[in-house]
């Protein structure tokens, strides 16, 4: 989980810690399937389930994707979820953003933090984007500093005012392009392309685009979980083949809501990340041997 509103990688890190432990033990992801129909329900799904982002969430689909072996447990009675995990002998439960949900206790907490803006312009909401107090990380076990590329030694020991536990670093790498249906797609570089998404943190995104050596000449800022109409999605291709875009490029987050069989002027690609651990990878290893 985190201490402020979106953006801090939860999601990916939910993945990169799931494709740990999913190969040693039968693993349940309890997702509250943010915006969707299955939020104030309940509902179970694995790899074989077909559903839509409208059904399930973006982000069950975006782990859905990722963990193959995994079962999903959507619904924000995530207390209900875990129960349910535990009846079907499931081994391990992973909530993904967890760590505000008190009714269910927890063997580990983890939280994300965003080098960027790591205590959310330091006002709680709607000022600014904390969603408690940063004295309440020490109740986490271990804490993930995502976005940085070095050690950020201020951080730490601001950290280190709420809480003694271990500190690591991640950061999310770009992978490869896909089409809609999940094709790679090679785009050579320095290509006009214009983006679109609806995250938290759009900038991240747009930065390691252009850090990728491609010239943004349209962007479009939606608001996170959004789905972008057909309306928007058509006005933004009209605009971005008329300032000489070749490609439209999205997040993976973004793409799972759009239908794969599409058919528009200019084709639509998300770029495919991986998140990896830049510094402290001991105590990766030591948090996957307390998971285990």
């Amino acid at each position: 989980g985190n201490i402020v509103a979106g953006g801090t990688g939860k999601t990916p890190f939910t993945i990169f810690l799931a494709k740990k432990i999913i190969d040693k033990y039968k693993l349940a992801i309890i997702s509250r399937g943010y915006k969707s129909i299955a939020e104030n329900s309940s509902i179970v799904i694995n790899k074989e389930s077909k559903f839509l982002a409208s059904e399930v969430g973006d982000e069950t689909l975006l782990l859905k994707n990722h963990i193959k072996n995994a079962s999903f447990f959507i619904g924000k009675d995530k207390l209900n979820s875990a129960k349910k995990a535990s009846k079907m002998n499931f081994d391990i439960a992973l909530i993904d953003d967890g760590f505000q949900y008190r009714k269910l206790k927890k063997d580990i907490e983890i939280v994300i933090i965003n080098a960027i803006d790591p205590f959310g312009k330091n006002n709680f909401l709607p000022k600014g984007y904390l969603r408690e107090n940063p004295k309440n990380l020490k109740r986490a076990d271990f804490i993930v500093i995502n976005n940085a590329n070095s050690k950020i030694n201020s951080l730490e020991n601001e950290i280190k005012k709420y809480s003694n536990s271990p500190i690591m670093y991640s950061s999310l790498y770009p992978n490869k392009f896909l089409n809609l249906s999940k094709k790679e797609i090679k785009i050579d570089k320095n290509e006009k392309i214009a983006v679109f998404s609806a995250i938290a943190n759009p900038n991240i995104f747009f930065k390691t685009i252009k850090d990728m050596g491609f010239q943004i000449v349209n962007s479009l800022y939606l608001l996170d979980h959004e789905k972008i109409s057909k309306k928007k999605l058509d006005a933004f291709i009209k605009q971005s083949i008329l300032k000489e875009a070749k490609f439209i490029v999205t997040t993976e987050k973004d793409a799972v809501k759009l239908n794969p069989n599409i058919k528009k002027n200019l084709q639509i690609i998300y770029l495919e990340t991986h998140l990896k651990i830049t510094h402290n990878k001991h105590h990766l290893f030591a948090l996957v041997e307390k998971i285990l």
